[in-house]
């Protein structure tokens, strides 16, 4: 059985652990329909997909690494009902009071000679590039190009507020009013733009991602299709933008009639572009134009140098579509990337060969290997979309990966890989990693992984469950505990409670539990049950809950999952015996109500059924069962009509119960005891009464004569 290198899977741990899903969308669990889970293929990201397709990426990481850089992007002021644009925040924010008052009524000016009046007061780079701004507005375009080169006459340690601004807008100036003749020189304009951005000019506007753009615009004009693709994909590293530009592309591509296309794709990035088009929007294209997705397969397919450079792309696109045949044949072709081993494997199972397929899984999950080292890049347009990195996105698939691997093994038997992997997956598997847990692993097995994984920083308590930032080891922690509470373990459950509220309600449930079995007396036995029943039934969720059925404790308790039974019928045999093995002795919703309520029931049993502690008692098992189990809950009411006294509360009985009264259950088991006694004494009280006086009569005799003697 292969295995993994168990650095490689702790450091998997902390970066799977942020890959995490919440609201009513909650992950569904893969165990639960394996089937399905082996033969489908996880859809590819397009934002990941194109970054292969980008020449050399600029990196302008460094702006954000820089203490105090700022970056700004329009957004919409709600209190004014009016956008802000980027450059209006830039100069409220980056400016004093006084130089943002005048770069303000300089903008506002008339003309350009005016605006330049008005910001005399100003250092001279921010003056020539606000009038400059003016004359751009104005489309006074030559003034505006004059002013722009003023800024970047000045020495380059006077210009570094706006340099930036000023290479990006001279660029656009001189497109606006020369078009063709000057496209080098703003080419060469936005090249340095970037150059000095990745080398730490300030870019508050983020105007050297935005010129990756332009040159690819102007590439594309040209006819260059090449030349755009990679520019857009190395923006779409930094953007929102790049992505969008290249999804465009696609389509105006894949929209384009077969003659039309066919010269296009003889073109390497087109036809890169177009074969990860298309195995990365397979669902939206099966609902929105199926015939789309044959056309383009069969396209790209006529062409074997396509095929050959682009067989990874097709063979997954081949499989989306159901044309296995195809994807073997491309098979021998395709890359090492983690899609190709994903692929293989899932071709592997598809053919019946699952030790094949967990080679591929670890293959695919050891290519990821470089990215688990990396450090995370910050994109630096702060949009809604670039907030999910594309380390986010390929750790997400990393994960997926590894709880893939995770069920085949749980489904080969080897229980403790396959809880292993899906540990190193994240909190996005945890239902998963939970069945396993649970349900699978003997307690030995558990508390022996469990070891293997301590918590090495506890969480706020707010976030101690599956809805906050919590960790999978915390979470297992708390599993493990309430899992040796069920059985009995409470000394051995208290060491992996993390919650020290916890640690001291499994201390006190361990005590009833122990009182009810070493107390000398039935009521003070009696007494400990009651309370031992009390606390299953107020803390039994986070006592003894089950993570998942029948109480999921994974959501509160407030969300039951549908769960199909007949799906339990495919599992393994070995399997199936571990389940039983492990399931809950009440089988039913909120088992642990269940257990307070029979705990509850044998402690009516150790009182006199005469006494209000017997009606109390059976009241609470009553309550604590009506509504969910209404039948049980009629077996206690029953047994009470049957045995118990008349108590002034009957007619809400089940509703509104008062605590048993264990003094007086003392008091009246006592009183029965002597009632008892009379009873049985009562038909021999005329011999008891000769005995008694014959007896007396005896004792007087004796004592007479032992006076005479004296």
């Amino acid at each position: 059985m292969l295995k993994f290198n168990r650095s490689l899977l702790f450091s998997s741990l902390a970066l799977c652990s942020s890959a995490w899903a919440c609201g009513p969308d909650f992950p569904m669990m893969l165990s639960s329909d394996r089937a399905h889970t082996f033969a489908a293929l996880t859809e590819p990201v397009f934002l990941v997909e194109i970054q292969a397709l980008a020449s050399t990426v600029p990196d302008f990481s460094v702006v954000l690494a820089k203490a105090g850089a700022t970056v700004f992007a329009d957004s919409y002021d709600y209190q004014n009902e009016r956008w802000l644009s980027a450059t209006e925040q830039a100069e409220q924010q980056l400016l004093s009071k006084e130089q943002s008052l005048i770069v303000q009524q300089m903008r506002q000016s008339a003309t350009v000679q005016q605006a330049l009046a008005v910001g005399e007061a100003l250092p001279a780079e921010l003056r020539f590039y606000t009038a400059a701004a003016v004359a751009f507005a104005q489309k006074e375009d030559q003034q505006a190009i004059e002013l722009f080169r003023q800024v970047l006459a000045l020495p380059l340690e006077q210009q570094q507020q706006r340099r930036s601004w000023v290479l990006y807008s001279l660029s656009r100036v001189l497109l606006r009013q020369y078009d063709v003749d000057h496209r080098a020189e703003v080419m060469a304009l936005y090249q340095q733009l970037q150059q000095e951005v990745a080398s730490g000019l300030a870019d508050p506007l983020q105007l050297a991602v935005a010129s990756l753009g332009e040159q690819a615009k102007l590439a594309k004009q040209q006819g260059d299709w090449t030349i755009a693709i990679a520019l857009y994909a190395a923006q779409s590293r930094w953007s929102e933008s790049g992505r969008a530009s290249l999804l465009w592309l696609s389509k105006e591509l894949a929209s384009m009639p077969d003659q039309e296309l066919m010269p296009l794709v003889q073109i390497p990035a087109v036809a890169a572009l177009l074969s990860r088009y298309l195995m990365t929007q397979f669902s939206a294209l099966s609902y929105i134009d199926p015939d789309q997705l044959q056309r383009l397969l069969v396209v790209l397919n006529q062409v074997p140098d396509i095929q050959l450079h682009n067989a990874t792309q097709l063979a997954v696109a081949a499989y989306q579509q159901g044309q296995f045949a195809l994807s073997e044949q491309l098979l021998p072709h395709v890359d090492q990337t983690a899609l190709a081993f994903t692929l293989r494997a899932k071709m592997a199972l598809k053919a019946g060969d699952t030790a094949k397929a967990a080679e591929f899984y670890a293959k695919a999950s050891k290519s990821f290997a470089p990215m688990l080292t990396q450090t995370k890049v910050v994109p630096v347009q702060q949009d809604y979309y670039s907030k999910v990195s594309i380390e986010d996105l390929q750790t997400q698939h990393y994960c997926r990966v590894q709880a893939e691997h995770g069920i085949l093994e749980l489904s080969r038997g080897d229980y403790l890989q396959a809880i292993s992997l899906l540990t190193a997956a994240g909190m996005e598997y945890w239902q998963d990693t939970a069945y396993i847990a649970e349900r699978v692993l003997t307690l030995d097995e558990l508390r022996s992984f469990v070891a293997l994984h301590p918590v090495t920083a506890v969480p706020e308590k707010s976030e101690w469950h599956y809805f906050g930032d919590t960790s999978v080891e915390v979470l297992l922690h708390h599993l493990t505990a309430r899992r040796l509470m069920r059985a009995g373990h409470y000394q051995q459950a208290q060491a992996y409670f993390v919650d020290p509220e916890l640690k001291q309600l499994a201390k006190q449930y361990q005590s009833y539990a122990e009182a009810a079995q070493s107390s000398w007396t039935d009521n003070a036995k009696a007494e400990a049950l009651f309370e031992q029943a009390k606390l299953a039934r107020v803390h039994g969720l986070e006592l003894l809950g089950f993570e998942l059925a029948p109480d999921y404790q994974v959501f509160y308790g407030q969300l039951e999952p549908y769960e199909d039974e007949s799906r339990s019928q495919t599992l393994p045999v070995a399997e199936l015996q571990r389940l039983g093995s492990s399931a809950p002795k009440y089988n039913s919703r909120f088992h642990y109500r269940h257990l307070a309520a029979d705990l509850s029931a044998q402690s009516a049993e150790l009182v006199p059924k005469n006494s209000q502690a017997f009606a109390a008692t059976l009241c609470h098992s009553t309550k604590w069962l009506l509504i969910r189990q209404p039948e049980l809950a009629q077996g206690y009411y029953q047994h009470y009509l049957q045995h118990g006294p008349y108590v002034s509360w009957g007619a809400e009985f089940g509703q509104n119960c008062p605590e048993p009264d264990f003094v007086a259950a003392k008091q009246r088991q006592h009183h029965n005891l002597e009632l008892k006694l009379r009873q049985m004494l009562r038909p021999f009280k005329w011999l008891l009464l000769t005995l008694l006086l014959a007896g007396v009569g005896v004792i007087g005799w004796f004592g007479i004569k032992r006076l005479k003697r004296a």
